[in-house]
Protein backbone atom coordinates (compact mmCIF):
# COMPACT_ATOMS: atom_id res chain seq x y z
CA UNK A 1 0.00 0.00 0.00
CA UNK A 2 1.46 3.55 -1.22
CA UNK A 3 1.60 6.09 1.38
CA UNK A 4 -0.70 8.38 -0.65
CA UNK A 5 -3.49 5.72 -0.34
CA UNK A 6 -2.66 4.91 3.68
CA UNK A 7 -2.81 9.21 3.78
CA UNK A 8 -6.13 9.25 1.66
CA UNK A 9 -8.26 6.29 3.91
CA UNK A 10 -7.05 8.24 7.03
CA UNK A 11 -8.15 11.45 5.47
CA UNK A 12 -11.63 9.79 4.74
CA UNK A 13 -12.06 7.65 8.28
CA UNK A 14 -11.13 10.66 9.70
CA UNK A 15 -14.06 12.48 7.75
CA UNK A 16 -16.33 10.15 8.69
CA UNK A 17 -15.64 10.05 12.04
CA UNK A 18 -15.71 13.72 12.75
CA UNK A 19 -19.33 14.72 14.50
CA UNK A 20 -18.65 18.45 14.40
CA UNK A 21 -21.52 20.36 13.10
CA UNK A 22 -24.29 17.55 13.19
CA UNK A 23 -26.14 19.14 15.56
CA UNK A 24 -26.39 22.34 13.31
CA UNK A 25 -27.69 19.52 10.45
CA UNK A 26 -30.17 17.97 12.68
CA UNK A 27 -31.76 21.58 13.45
CA UNK A 28 -31.62 22.37 10.26
CA UNK A 29 -34.10 19.27 9.68
CA UNK A 30 -36.19 19.82 12.16
CA UNK A 31 -36.52 23.50 12.44
CA UNK A 32 -38.92 24.33 9.98
CA UNK A 33 -41.28 21.51 11.30
CA UNK A 34 -40.32 22.90 15.40
CA UNK A 35 -41.75 26.74 13.94
CA UNK A 36 -44.54 25.46 12.34
CA UNK A 37 -45.68 23.06 14.98
CA UNK A 38 -45.53 26.44 18.19
CA UNK A 39 -46.76 29.11 15.67
CA UNK A 40 -49.79 26.74 15.23
CA UNK A 41 -49.96 26.19 18.99
CA UNK A 42 -49.92 30.05 19.43
CA UNK A 43 -52.54 30.66 16.93
CA UNK A 44 -54.65 27.84 18.11
CA UNK A 45 -54.40 29.64 21.96
CA UNK A 46 -55.20 33.60 20.64
CA UNK A 47 -57.97 31.67 18.66
CA UNK A 48 -59.41 29.70 21.39
CA UNK A 49 -59.28 33.11 23.48
CA UNK A 50 -60.95 35.15 21.55
CA UNK A 51 -63.81 32.77 21.58
CA UNK A 52 -64.14 32.39 25.07
CA UNK A 53 -63.51 36.33 25.39
CA UNK A 54 -66.70 36.54 22.79
CA UNK A 55 -68.86 34.05 24.79
CA UNK A 56 -67.95 35.41 28.20
CA UNK A 57 -68.77 39.09 26.88
CA UNK A 58 -71.92 38.27 24.99
CA UNK A 59 -73.30 36.91 27.82
CA UNK A 60 -72.52 39.83 30.05
CA UNK A 61 -73.53 42.24 27.52
CA UNK A 62 -77.00 40.60 26.45
CA UNK A 63 -77.81 41.66 29.88
CA UNK A 64 -78.82 45.00 28.50
CA UNK A 65 -81.84 43.41 26.90
CA UNK A 66 -82.13 40.99 29.64
CA UNK A 67 -83.22 43.76 32.22
CA UNK A 68 -84.56 46.26 29.73
CA UNK A 69 -81.71 48.70 30.33
CA UNK A 70 -82.02 51.48 27.75
CA UNK A 71 -78.74 53.02 27.07
CA UNK A 72 -77.82 56.48 26.77
CA UNK A 73 -76.46 58.25 23.11
CA UNK A 74 -76.51 54.94 21.62
CA UNK A 75 -78.39 52.26 21.01
CA UNK A 76 -78.60 49.18 22.53
CA UNK A 77 -76.81 47.35 20.19
CA UNK A 78 -74.08 49.82 19.76
CA UNK A 79 -73.69 48.83 23.48
CA UNK A 80 -73.44 45.60 23.51
CA UNK A 81 -70.65 45.83 20.09
CA UNK A 82 -68.92 47.78 22.41
CA UNK A 83 -68.63 46.03 25.06
CA UNK A 84 -67.29 43.03 22.78
CA UNK A 85 -64.89 44.93 20.97
CA UNK A 86 -63.88 46.04 24.75
CA UNK A 87 -63.16 42.81 26.34
CA UNK A 88 -61.39 41.41 23.23
CA UNK A 89 -58.51 43.69 24.36
CA UNK A 90 -58.44 45.27 20.39
CA UNK A 91 -58.20 41.84 18.79
CA UNK A 92 -61.41 42.40 17.13
CA UNK A 93 -63.40 45.50 15.76
CA UNK A 94 -66.69 44.21 15.55
CA UNK A 95 -70.08 46.41 14.36
CA UNK A 96 -73.51 46.08 14.49
CA UNK A 97 -73.97 44.16 11.20
CA UNK A 98 -72.07 41.21 12.95
CA UNK A 99 -75.02 41.04 15.71
CA UNK A 100 -77.76 39.69 15.36
CA UNK A 101 -80.65 39.74 17.54
CA UNK A 102 -83.53 38.00 17.35
CA UNK A 103 -87.19 37.54 19.32
CA UNK A 104 -89.02 33.96 19.32
CA UNK A 105 -92.58 33.10 20.90
CA UNK A 106 -90.64 30.02 22.39
CA UNK A 107 -87.53 28.32 22.85
CA UNK A 108 -89.09 25.38 20.57
CA UNK A 109 -88.63 28.00 17.83
CA UNK A 110 -84.67 28.95 18.48
CA UNK A 111 -83.42 28.76 15.01
CA UNK A 112 -86.10 27.28 13.58
CA UNK A 113 -88.53 27.84 10.28
CA UNK A 114 -91.31 26.88 8.74
CA UNK A 115 -91.32 23.27 6.97
CA UNK A 116 -91.18 23.23 3.17
CA UNK A 117 -91.28 20.58 0.54
CA UNK A 118 -87.79 20.36 -1.47
CA UNK A 119 -88.64 19.74 -5.01
CA UNK A 120 -85.82 20.69 -6.79
CA UNK A 121 -83.33 19.21 -4.04
CA UNK A 122 -81.14 21.68 -3.80
CA UNK A 123 -81.54 21.99 0.23
CA UNK A 124 -83.31 25.22 0.54
CA UNK A 125 -86.50 26.83 -0.30
CA UNK A 126 -87.00 28.27 -3.78
CA UNK A 127 -89.43 31.06 -4.39
CA UNK A 128 -91.83 31.49 -6.52
CA UNK A 129 -92.67 31.46 -9.45
CA UNK A 130 -91.16 27.79 -9.58
CA UNK A 131 -91.78 25.06 -12.51
CA UNK A 132 -91.35 21.69 -11.07
CA UNK A 133 -89.74 19.34 -13.56
CA UNK A 134 -93.33 17.43 -14.04
CA UNK A 135 -94.30 21.00 -15.23
CA UNK A 136 -96.54 21.91 -12.40
CA UNK A 137 -96.07 25.36 -11.42
CA UNK A 138 -96.07 26.98 -7.75
CA UNK A 139 -96.33 30.63 -8.23
CA UNK A 140 -95.37 31.43 -4.13
CA UNK A 141 -92.61 29.24 -4.72
CA UNK A 142 -92.31 25.13 -3.06
CA UNK A 143 -94.85 24.33 -1.29
CA UNK A 144 -94.35 25.04 2.57
CA UNK A 145 -96.50 24.76 6.14
CA UNK A 146 -98.17 27.99 7.11
CA UNK A 147 -97.65 28.10 10.55
CA UNK A 148 -97.99 31.83 12.11
CA UNK A 149 -100.01 32.89 9.10
CA UNK A 150 -98.44 36.09 7.90
CA UNK A 151 -99.13 34.27 4.54
CA UNK A 152 -95.18 34.50 3.64
CA UNK A 153 -92.63 31.28 4.14
CA UNK A 154 -90.15 32.19 7.05
CA UNK A 155 -86.56 30.93 6.75
CA UNK A 156 -86.52 31.54 10.89
CA UNK A 157 -89.18 32.53 13.20
CA UNK A 158 -87.38 35.10 14.66
CA UNK A 159 -87.87 39.10 14.36
CA UNK A 160 -85.17 41.52 15.07
CA UNK A 161 -85.34 43.16 17.95
CA UNK A 162 -84.71 43.13 21.84
CA UNK A 163 -88.22 42.26 22.58
CA UNK A 164 -90.36 42.71 25.35
CA UNK A 165 -90.69 41.22 29.29
CA UNK A 166 -90.51 37.58 29.04
CA UNK A 167 -89.65 37.21 25.42
CA UNK A 168 -86.97 34.30 24.23
CA UNK A 169 -84.31 36.42 22.92
CA UNK A 170 -81.34 35.37 20.41
CA UNK A 171 -78.24 36.86 20.29
CA UNK A 172 -75.59 35.96 17.84
CA UNK A 173 -72.23 37.32 17.18
CA UNK A 174 -70.62 36.44 13.34
CA UNK A 175 -66.74 37.36 13.11
CA UNK A 176 -63.98 36.16 10.87
CA UNK A 177 -60.61 35.54 12.86
CA UNK A 178 -57.63 36.69 11.03
CA UNK A 179 -54.79 34.30 11.93
CA UNK A 180 -51.43 35.91 12.52
CA UNK A 181 -49.75 33.53 10.11
CA UNK A 182 -52.83 33.51 7.18
CA UNK A 183 -50.28 33.28 4.51
CA UNK A 184 -50.08 29.50 5.60
CA UNK A 185 -53.38 28.90 5.15
CA UNK A 186 -54.11 30.33 1.27
CA UNK A 187 -57.45 28.24 1.16
CA UNK A 188 -58.71 30.34 3.49
CA UNK A 189 -56.67 33.76 3.08
CA UNK A 190 -56.10 33.39 6.46
CA UNK A 191 -60.00 34.38 7.65
CA UNK A 192 -61.56 31.73 10.06
CA UNK A 193 -65.34 32.09 10.21
CA UNK A 194 -66.47 31.95 13.73
CA UNK A 195 -69.58 32.08 15.88
CA UNK A 196 -70.96 32.52 19.09
CA UNK A 197 -74.15 32.88 20.50
CA UNK A 198 -76.57 32.16 23.59
CA UNK A 199 -80.50 32.64 23.86
CA UNK A 200 -81.85 34.47 27.23
CA UNK A 201 -85.32 35.15 28.30
CA UNK A 202 -85.88 38.67 29.01
CA UNK A 203 -86.76 39.23 32.87
CA UNK A 204 -89.79 41.37 33.98
CA UNK A 205 -89.02 45.31 33.55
Amino acid sequence: MTIRRLIRRRITRAFLQDSMGATAVELALIAPVLILFLIGVIELSVAMFINTVVEGSLKDASRLGLTGQIQKGSSNTQALVDMLNEASLGLLDLTTDDVSILVYENFAQVGQGEEYTDLDGNGEWTPGPYTHSDGTIYPDGEPWIEVNGNGVYDEDFGVAGMGAQGDIVLYTVTYSWNFLSGQLIPILDGLIPMRASIVIRNEPF
